[in-house]
């Protein structure tokens, strides 16, 4: 019957307001109640040994947000004498506890009335969250890291940010600071005389083409070179 009224008629569309979804107050509390209990160090049952100093946290929130988590602690788990009520896993190449903070953090949410901006203490500090947000997979972390490096730029600091773009491949934000850098001659020359510069060749080279793009030298041809098709002419010729 349905078939058959709807011979000959065109479809209309329907369109069927519910309202505002409501927000689903469980999930909040959910991870609300997470930072609650790592803020108190209930139920953790691993230590993070970073730095000299050991921060707790719990394997499933960990290994719920990264696989590679799961995967490193799934590995010390299973180690012949752990002790499977309290896993230590040790990261020696991280000398800042407080890049194992900020990790926490992007993981968990910030702490009550803490602030949401990363903001860490040293480019150094940031280069360690830079290791963490890698090896663990953590892309907004790493997101953080990044953008952070283009802020507060200046001739001081410019040549650790690039060194840290090189060495993590973060070659958006290398994009950026060089464009900063060739729209400002001072802060170019000023990086051009520092010796530090040759940690970075790759970089030095970058910014010289640019330099001859923005000189028009990029289309003119080699000293010694005639045009297309014709030999050079020796010199007294």
């Amino acid at each position: 019957m349905a078939a058959a009224v709807a011979q000959g008629v065109a479809p209309m569309e329907l369109e069927v307001d519910l309202g505002t979804m409501p927000m689903d107050e469980q999930s909040g509390g959910v991870i609300q109640g997470l930072r609650l209990l790592l803020d108190h160090s209930h139920l953790c049952d691993v230590v993070l040994v970073a730095g000299g100093q050991s921060l707790l946290a719990h394997r499933a929130v960990l290994a719920a947000v990264s696989s590679s988590f799961h995967d490193c602690l799934t590995q010390v788990g299973s180690s012949e004498g752990s002790n499977p009520q309290s896993l230590v896993l040790k990261l020696d190449d991280i000398s800042h506890p407080e890049a194992v903070r900020a990790m926490l953090d992007c993981i968990y949410g910030p702490k009550a009335g803490a602030s949401l901006e990363y903001n860490p203490s040293s480019e150094e500090a940031n280069r360690d969250v830079l290791r963490l947000a890698q090896r663990f997979q953590i892309l907004q972390l790493q997101g953080d890291a990044a953008r952070w490096l283009t802020k507060g730029l200046s001739t001081a600091n410019v040549l650790d940010r690039l060194v840290a773009c090189e060495e993590f491949g973060l070659t958006e934000v290398r994009e950026k600071v060089l464009e900063q850098l060739t729209a400002n001659p001072e802060a170019l020359f000023a990086l051009a005389k520092d010796p530090e510069v040759t940690k970075v060749p790759a970089v030095l080279q970058d910014l010289l083409m640019r330099i001859l793009k923005l000189l028009g030298c990029e289309t003119r041809a080699p000293a010694g070179k005639g045009p297309p098709g014709r030999p050079a002419r020796k010199a007294g010729a």
